[in-house]
């Protein structure tokens, strides 16, 4: 019996299926090293970052429910899957509720380009609080809600090149003692 393909569908599944369960691991080998993803908070990411704000996400948050509504095979190359979630955000520390559509291109079984599209207005009036709600939909909120995702992921990705390397470094140095 011949190996069969996933389906770009399946793989947003199992993307799905790994973000329901927090799995960032999961999420990031259905990418590709050269995955490009977007969204309205982080913008544009590439690489490492987009590994590197999943794990960030799903370590930011609990109590996670994630219902996907519908997912749709565009072509050969594309699909999109609508999606929910309800969780308890651990910096804002209140419920968010939160709706998105996802837009995903695929290659040699992988995603290349994966973007999420949703309303930055609400997700700051539900996380910020009444600071978000009489504010959020203002440009200077929105820049300034950008800015401070962006460097938050900024600095985690730095923690996280820091405690690589100084990982390599002990295990390098424990070879050498045996």
């Amino acid at each position: 019996m011949f190996p069969t393909r996933m389906t770009n569908i399946d793989t947003i599944n199992l993307f799905f299926t790994a973000f329901g369960n927090l799995d960032y691991r999961a999420m990031n080998t259905l990418y590709s090293t050269d995955i490009v993803y977007s969204d309205p908070l982080f913008g544009l990411l590439e690489g490492q970052q987009v590994y590197d704000k999943w794990e960030m996400i799903c370590a930011g948050i609990k109590d996670f429910d994630l219902t996907v509504i519908k997912t749709e095979e565009i072509d050969q190359e594309y699909a999109t899957c609508q999606w929910k979630a309800t969780y308890f955000s651990l910096n804002a520390q209140r419920v968010i509720d939160f709706k998105a559509k996802s837009f995903m291109r695929f290659a040699d079984g992988k995603i290349i380009e994966h973007s999420d599209g949703f309303s930055l207005t609400a997700w700051i009036a539900q996380t910020y609080g009444l600071k978000g709600q009489f504010f959020g939909w203002l440009n200077f909120m929105k820049r300034k809600v950008q800015k401070e995702h962006q460097q938050r992921l900024e600095r985690f990705s730095k923690s996280r090149q820091l405690f690589a390397s100084s990982d390599k470094r002990i295990h390098v140095s424990d070879s050498f003692d045996q």
